[in-house]
């Protein structure tokens, strides 16, 4: 099985041992940089959800502080 990019279609860099990705490993694609991850109920890759937990009480990016 030939990993590919979604975005691209540049195969992945992997090691020739790993038949299927890791699922709970997130791969990078060496052109255009874009975070991806093995969907086993596709068995493709996929372009890695973005990680939106919050880890400290600041507000998020962009949004503006209230005035006090």
């Amino acid at each position: 099985m030939t990993w590919v990019c979604p975005a691209c279609l540049t195969e992945i860099r992997h090691q020739s041992a790993d038949r299927l990705p890791d699922p709970r490993d997130d791969y990078r694609c060496h052109v255009c940089r874009l975070d991806l991850r093995f969907d086993s109920a596709s068995r493709k890759v996929v372009v890695a959800p973005l990680d939106t937990r919050q880890t400290t009480d600041e507000p998020p990016r962009g949004t503006p502080r209230s005035k006090r």
